[in-house]
């Protein structure tokens, strides 16, 4: 994820933070309700529009990304309520972060046990780790301060996601109705790719050479986990409403170059799946579809080499789509009408609790390898220096905690400017059991292999409880953000995800333990809580959010000119739009119209049965002053008598705009 600063660079970036005004919360989670039985068992679904205005520092490349210019997909959050028959009750919250967040878990669970009654256990925030999302609403000072290009939390859009998401929920919740759900689980080959494969084989009984130029596309978690929702309609009968699935792909198939808002290779796998079985059932609307990271974080999509960008992301992301809506396909006959369901979450401040049974974690470090960046996307310079490039692990006073890792800065001047305090120390465990499969939600970047070690102590956990399991879930990056966790052997050998596991070579083991306890208990004594009553915080800040621009009073179209395609750039048709009143960003406001000759009637454009505009993967706008806008259809379409004009609707009492037709 992180291509961190050098130390100097970590100094001066504190030091610009220390007088920004700090934001302070507290909340309270209270105790869990009691489950009430219900007739039948119900889901609700919603999806929200996250995508914030321009200006806001991009989370993910650090200081090699750009500040969002505008979008090309829009982000979003997805809500999946599920209520049994016992009155067990989950609600996944699917969004086009880069992370989840314990700060935001501790919000929501005090807003969502008031409007909704939900308990904090079933509650989980679940991200895409798309590195295109704005960073600066994490629980810590660390991620907030070296996530992104710019540094500290920023309140407004941390209050934004805070309101999106609990809109989401809250309309979820409304939303339920009589239900049927279906669990499948697939293999995706192909598509990914182990962008770390000498650590991968540095394990024991993990064979094949690091020269072998096919062994990548092996070495990685091919596994897509999906639980289907068909709601009750009117009419008595049952319809696919969306789904929940999770797979391990970086969101990285767009360079850090981009100054787009995007969700990456997640978008097209969503939007497409959703329109794939929109067309299948004959639906008058797709079903939502939301998808999130497994066991990712040294699987990389597997993208022509020089062609990162766009186009790659959309091949990789619609071959996905088309195994998921071919798996939800295969759930026809599998839907039920109850599910049973156990959720679990556990606080670990792991300052105060470093150990458990025999499994102890080192004081966090960052580490040298962390400032070269992953394979794909190497750090410039960084990469061939000594101390700093990757497989270059300490061959010297290795009889501490952290091994062979190369302290950035120095073992003796790295605390003095990162102090523990400042690291993501609050950890949230997660485990939820639907049917017979056990989905694992941890903070972290977990490997391939890490995850492996991670299903073994859960699956014994079903094992000492004599209970079925049928297949298993690590979810990465859900709840919040801790840097990576991969084995001890691939530790040993400071790769990036290595240099960036900060509490050292036990992490995997800790998390195991962790979570091994947290299922057994589960298990055998159903749903509970381990968090605080009240959860505080104090931090950084940094203001990005942008003030709303006055309205100018003038609006004009330009011509539409049109862009051949280049190596990493699709061809598309480009406006610019001068706007006479401000924008929302999480509004619509882009589409394409049609007709058919010059006398025809302009109607919305279709393709392949979708309506093209901003809610799909083709239309997209950058700012390039206070309220002007280079808007562009990307892929556009090709006839011998057909008309195009695109159209703008008009926010905050501006008139709708069309462009001139074209061609």
């Amino acid at each position: 994820m992180l291509r961190l600063l050098a130390i100097t660079l970590l100094a001066c970036c504190l030091s610009a933070c220390a007088n920004a005004p700090a934001f302070t919360a507290r909340y309270h989670t209270p105790p869990a309700p009691e489950p009430i039985a219900q007739a039948h068992f119900e889901a609700g679904i919603s999806e929200v529009d996250i995508t914030p205005p321009p200006g806001l520092p991009k989370a993910g490349f650090a200081t090699w990304a750009k500040d969002g210019q505008g979008f090309r997909t829009r982000l979003k959050a997805r809500a999946y309520f599920l209520r049994n028959t016992a009155g067990a009750s989950v609600l996944i919250l699917q969004t086009d972060l880069l992370a989840g967040s314990p700060l935001l878990h501790a919000a929501l669970r005090e807003r969502l046990a008031k409007s909704i009654h939900l308990p904090a256990h079933s509650l989980a925030i679940t991200a895409t780790h798309t590195h295109a999302a704005p960073g600066g609403f994490w629980g810590d000072d660390f991620y907030n301060g070296h996530a992104a290009n710019a540094a500290g939390l920023e309140p407004t859009w941390f209050n934004f996601l805070l309101e999106q998401l609990s809109k989401a929920s809250e309309q979820a919740y409304a939303a339920r109705r009589p239900a049927k759900v279906a669990l499948g689980q697939q293999e995706v080959w192909g598509l990914t790719r182990n962008r770390s494969l000498a650590p991968h084989l540095n394990n024991p009984g993990i064979t094949g050479r690091s020269d072998d130029a096919a062994r990548k596309y092996r070495a990685i978690n091919p596994k897509l986990s999906l639980l289907r929702i068909d709601q009750q309609q009117a009419d008595g009968h049952f319809q696919p409403a969306g789904a929940f699935m999770s797979f391990s792909i970086h969101g990285t198939g767009i360079p850090s170059a981009s100054p787009d808002y995007h969700a990456d290779i997640w978008a097209y796998l969503a939007i497409g799946s959703g329109r794939l079985l929109q067309a299948h059932y004959a639906l008058d609307q797709p079903p939502i579809m939301g998808a999130f990271e497994a066991s990712h974080a040294d699987v990389a999509p597997n993208a022509v080499p020089g062609l990162l960008g766009f186009g790659e992301a959309r091949r990789i992301g619609l071959g996905i789509a088309e195994q998921a809506a071919a798996l939800f396909q295969r759930l026809d006959s599998q839907l039920q009408d109850d599910l049973p369901m156990r959720s679990a979450i556990t606080e670990v401040n792991v300052l105060s609790e470093p150990s458990l049974g025999a499994v102890s974690l080192c004081e966090p470090a960052v580490g040298a390898a962390l400032a070269a960046g992953a394979h794909e996307h190497r750090s410039p310079v960084l990469w061939h220096l000594p101390f700093i490039r990757p497989g270059q692990p300490r061959t010297f006073f290795t009889d501490t905690c952290q091994g062979g890792k190369h302290w950035l800065g120095t073992r003796w001047l790295q605390p003095l400017i990162l102090p523990q305090e400042e690291f993501p120390h609050r950890w949230l465990i997660q485990s939820l059991h639907l049917g017979d499969t056990a989905w694992t939600l941890l903070p972290f970047e977990v490997t391939v292999q890490a995850g492996r070690q991670i299903e073994a102590a859960v699956a014994d956990s079903f094992r000492t409880q004599q209970t079925p399991l049928t297949w298993q879930v690590i979810s990465s990056v859900a709840n919040g953000y801790t840097g990576y966790a991969t084995t001890a052997d691939e530790y040993a050998l400071q790769y990036y995800e290595g240099g960036h596991t900060l509490y050292g070579p036990n992490t995997a083991r800790f998390l195991a333990a962790h979570a091994q306890q947290q299922s057994r208990t589960l298990l055998a004594q159903g749903s509970f809580q381990q968090l605080p009553p009240t959860s505080d915080y104090r931090l950084r800040t940094g203001l990005y959010w942008p003030e709303a621009a006055a309205p100018s009073g003038a609006a004009s179209v330009s011509t539409p000119t049109y862009y051949d395609p280049s190596i990493g750039q699709e061809d598309y048709w480009q406006i610019i739009w001068q706007a006479e009143a401000p924008i929302d960003w999480h509004q619509p406001l882009i589409s394409i119209e049609t007709r058919h000759g010059e006398q025809a009637t302009w109607q919305p454009l279709r393709r392949d049965g979708a309506q093209v505009d901003d809610q799909g993967f083709d239309l997209g706008i950058r700012q390039l002053d206070a309220q002007r806008y280079q808007i562009r259809w990307y892929n556009p379409v090709f006839n011998a008598d057909d008309q195009f004009r695109f159209r703008i609707t008009g926010h905050n009492g501006a008139a709708t705009r069309f462009s001139p037709a074209f061609p």
